[in-house]
């Protein structure tokens, strides 16, 4: 690792397509989204899945983040105006790997904001983790998440509050 850190967005539809995209550096932000997305398309494996986090990963630092445009990656990727927008039919998991390890973030999307860190799910792996490891906490974010969201109570209401 030539880095600090690596981050990548992983965005997971409905149907459990995974969409990912790298960092790179910024002179606006510090470190942004660059312009490449990278698909992997249910349904796949663990190894599959494993392959893709680290083809993803290793394109982190491949390009600068394009400060010119106003709009995001996931925004021009989705074609919808604003990151809200952009996000809403997606879970976000936020990966981060480092020199010692992994770490693996899922979000609650909240109609005014977004994709929310929850910071109490958060799972860490060892740099040196067994196969299939990281396709597991993947796999595990998505049923809780995605297919069986806790929250589906909080989102209902606040589809409601939108709508009124």
């Amino acid at each position: 690792m030539d880095r600090e850190f690596y981050t990548i967005s992983v965005y997971v539809d409905k149907d459990e397509n995974l969409v990912g995209i790298p960092c790179g550096e910024s002179d606006k932000y510090g470190i942004a989204d660059i312009d490449t997305v990278m698909l992997l398309n249910a349904p796949y494996s663990a190894a599959q899945v494993e392959k893709y986090i680290e083809k993803v990963i290793n394109a982190c630092y491949t390009k600068k983040h394009n400060d010119s445009v106003e709009t995001s990656t996931i925004e021009r990727f989705t074609k919808k105006k604003g990151f809200v927008n952009a996000t809403k039919d997606y879970m976000l998991i936020s990966i981060v790997k480092m020199q010692a390890g992994y770490s693996l973030m899922p979000t609650f999307y909240d109609f005014e904001k977004g994709p929310l860190a929850i910071d109490d799910d958060e799972r860490i792996l060892p740099i040196n983790y067994q196969e299939g490891e990281l396709a597991d906490i993947i796999h595990d974010f998505i049923e809780v998440y995605l297919k069986a969201n806790m929250f589906y109570k909080e989102i209902k209401e606040l589809e409601e509050e939108k709508n009124n």
